[in-house]
């Protein structure tokens, strides 16, 4: 992306920044925003966007007390229990984890000889209970992204704008769909996809399955519906996947 300033350098204590390829993607799909939410907000980075948005109002929560304190505009929060009315924001934009092995605890992560890119070893602890980065794909992980997306829905106005940015993984050689899941989660709790872009970045080529990774990440622009949607919707799927994943215990007995 061309820029008039430079951009900072990557902040080496968090291993899921957003990328810079990203950014020019983000501007186009926000433009006409006033006030952009980011609920899983990292080391902030999402701040950059006033560079080409100027005027907006920018808020940007992060569960970890090390990331948040990385910009001094993060507030330390919980994406579950978002400070704001309802209604407060006509954007968000962000990136939720993505149930890969970057969510490998510490007590498993803390005898490997090369555990990069983990978040749990980036902070050299295990992360906080309600981190939905501590997460492998699965049903718990669906489960909290469920309540997240409900909570960021309750500040989001009608007739509001969402873009996701998210990516599927490789597990034991199979694709996860995670990006499907979430873009028809949205769409259950009352969201209309407008576009979506798929935009090359290779990520991280190590570990088991590092030669078969997914060479894009996909940038969602998702709107609400100008009529409110219960954001309860959910609860009976979520019941339901609980009831899937006992189920397929039971049956591995």
């Amino acid at each position: 992306m061309n820029t008039l300033f430079a951009l900072p350098e990557e902040n080496k204590a968090h291993p899921a920044r957003y990328t810079d390829a990203l950014l020019s993607t983000f501007v186009r799909m926000l433009r006409g925003s006033r006030r952009i939410l980011d609920p899983f907000g990292g080391t902030g980075k999402v701040f950059l966007l006033e560079h080409w948005l100027p005027g907006i109002q920018i808020e940007a929560v992060e569960i970890e007390p090390e990331w948040a304190a990385i910009n001094p505009r993060t507030t330390l929060g919980n994406a579950l229990a978002l400070p704001w009315p309802d209604g407060y924001f006509d954007a968000i934009c962000t990136s939720p984890t993505y149930g890969n092995r970057m969510a490998d605890t510490f007590a498993r992560i803390s005898g490997s000889i090369e555990p990069r890119g983990k978040y749990a070893w980036d902070l050299r602890r295990e992360l906080s209970p309600d981190n939905t980065g501590r997460l492998q794909w699965g049903a718990e992980y669906r489960r909290m992204h469920e309540l997240a997306w409900a909570e960021a829905l309750r500040v989001l106005q009608p007739g509001g704008r969402f873009v996701l940015n998210v990516k599927d993984h490789i597990r034991d050689g199979e694709r996860q769909h995670v990006t499907d899941w979430h873009i028809e989660t949205l769409k259950a709790l009352g969201l209309v996809v407008r576009e979506h872009e798929r935009i090359n970045c290779a990520g991280m080529r190590i570990y088991r399955n590092g030669g078969k990774r997914v060479d894009y990440e996909s940038v969602v622009l998702l709107e609400r519906h100008l009529t409110s949607v219960p954001a309860d919707r959910l609860s009976v799927a979520a019941a339901d996947d609980q009831e899937m994943t006992s189920a397929a215990a039971e049956h591995r007995r």
